[in-house]
């Protein structure tokens, strides 16, 4: 046998192998399940004041690996955040309360669960301003900075204040995050910021001074804690991953990655809860 003629029956030999295992592999093809697809948690909220993204990703892929193939996306820019989630259905979406309603009219999607913390499923949002301001007509052509958009920050110092003309000669600095629209009071940029109650109380505890500089001129009503909503049309991943987050509160390692997130749980919405929704 020449050494052409070897290498021609080594290719035969190994061509039929190939063509046995596709045969095969054909054959059996209608009892075989393809893994199941990744859903995700498509998360955006500035006003959790989170530093580390890789680290909470990281967290809540392990966590949740253990359930099936699922994952956390986190996001730190609001138009990036809206424009991937446009497009997807293959999972939740963590988002402030405010967030969803602004997306509901261009984006089919419910609202399925919302935060607790405390016992509580609101907040309020405080006006923390210079001690020098010691009154609203002060805010007049001031700037305030807010982690909200623009239009949503001058809605709520509306109802919070009245004054329209007053509101509508504020300049609004929009900041990436509430403990940044705190700081930057302190440092002369804005006369005022509007956060939520916890990230003041998050400013008390890590610079003290900056929060000694800075009076409450100001609180809303109560507000809805993040909410989790799901694309229309939903399917049973969804159902399931919204089973994975209710339980979170329920174990150890579930709740030590809500407090990532400032969160102890989440809890169906009810009602009255849904209709504040569509307000």
């Amino acid at each position: 046998m020449t050494y052409l003629h070897f290498w021609i029956k080594i290719i035969r030999k190994n061509i039929l192998i190939a063509i046995s295992f596709l045969a095969f592999f054909w054959l059996l093809s209608p009892f075989i399940t393809i893994a199941d697809h990744k859903y995700t948690i498509y998360f955006y909220n500035p006003e959790t004041n989170i530093n580390n993204f890789a680290s909470l990703k990281k967290e809540f892929d392990t966590y949740l690996s253990s359930f099936g193939e699922y994952q956390l996306q986190p996001f730190s820019e609001r138009e990036i955040f809206d424009k991937v989630i446009s497009e997807k259905k293959d999972g939740i979406f963590l988002i402030s309360s405010w967030h969803y309603k602004k997306l509901k009219e261009t984006i089919p999607m419910e609202p399925a669960l919302v935060a607790i913390l405390k016992n509580k499923s609101t907040y309020r949002r405080i006006l923390s301003v210079k001690k020098s301001i010691g009154n609203l007509n002060l805010l007049r052509g001031a700037t305030v900075a807010s982690s909200s958009s623009e239009d949503y920050t001058k809605n709520i110092l509306k109802k919070m204040l009245g004054k329209e003309d007053i509101i509508n000669s504020i300049k609004i600095l929009t900041v990436p995050k509430d403990i940044d629209a705190l700081m930057s009071v302190g440092f002369g940029v804005a006369a005022g910021a509007l956060t939520t109650e916890s990230s003041l109380d998050r400013l008390s505890t890590i610079n003290p001074k900056q929060y000694e500089m800075l009076r409450q001129l100001a609180a809303s009503e109560e507000i809805l804690l993040p909410i989790a909503a799901i694309p229309k049309p939903s399917d049973h991943s969804h159902d399931e991953l919204l089973r994975i987050m209710r339980e979170m509160g329920t174990k150890t390692e579930g709740k030590s990655k809500l407090n990532m997130l400032g969160l102890d749980r989440w809890k169906e919405l009810d009602e009255s809860e849904k209709k504040s929704l569509e307000k």
